[in-house]
């Protein structure tokens, strides 16, 4: 399996926006400039725990055969983000008022970036459904999980860091309390619509 090959099945699900986005946007909108790394660390550690269990497990199996487990792992999913969406915009409103002076401690970034990958179900589809079908005759599961979170989390890294350093040079985010409030607002909705989408799909 090439890395191109690799590359351009990952590449949908790195750019379209969801929760490793917009919680790299509330952070690095409330001026962490570290925050993309942090991101990412969570990001990648929960990529090689989905890409970990789904090689040996055969979980993609037990999900597409048990309705039940599908809807509470993606109700769980839903919830999660919701939750920290709900949190973003009470900080966003908050910070509207009174600008924060302090960022929030690096594990509690990369632990919530970690719980919204691993329940993500974005990212469960991608690697229980999606990657299984790229392997190849003679090929084995764990080889091709390797390969592809390798892939996966460099992409990841890139587009992340991107994503910060844009944040970073919109004029007036790093002045103005207002628009870094504002931003994590939108952030803070944009993690809400995905986990009421994320809980509606698991329900029906």
């Amino acid at each position: 399996m090439s890395v191109a090959t690799l590359a351009l099945t990952a590449l949908p699900f790195v750019l379209s926006p969801g929760t490793s986005f917009a919680i790299t946007i509330d952070a690095a909108g409330r001026g962490d400039q570290r925050a993309p790394l942090k991101v990412w660390t969570g990001t990648a550690l929960g990529l090689a725990v989905i890409a970990s269990i789904t090689a040996f497990s055969g979980i993609g199996e037990f999900f597409a055969a048990h309705d039940t487990a599908r809807t509470v792992f993606g109700s769980v999913g839903g919830a999660i983000l919701m939750t920290y969406g709900i949190l973003s915009g009470i900080k966003a409103l908050r910070a509207a008022q009174t600008p924060e002076t302090t960022q929030p401690p690096a594990r509690r970034l990369i632990l919530w970036a970690f719980l919204a990958l691993i329940t993500n179900i974005k990212a469960l589809t991608l690697y229980t459904l999606v990657v299984p079908n790229l392997r190849t005759a003679g090929s084995s599961a764990p080889a091709l999980f390797t390969a592809f979170t390798a892939v996966h989390a460099v992409m990841m890294l890139a587009w992340l860091l991107l994503v910060g350093e844009g944040v970073r040079h919109i004029p007036g985010i790093a002045t103005s309390p207002r628009v870094r409030a504002a931003l994590t607002g939108i952030a803070a909705l944009t993690l809400v619509t995905i986990g009421t989408q994320t809980l509606l799909r698991s329900l029906t």
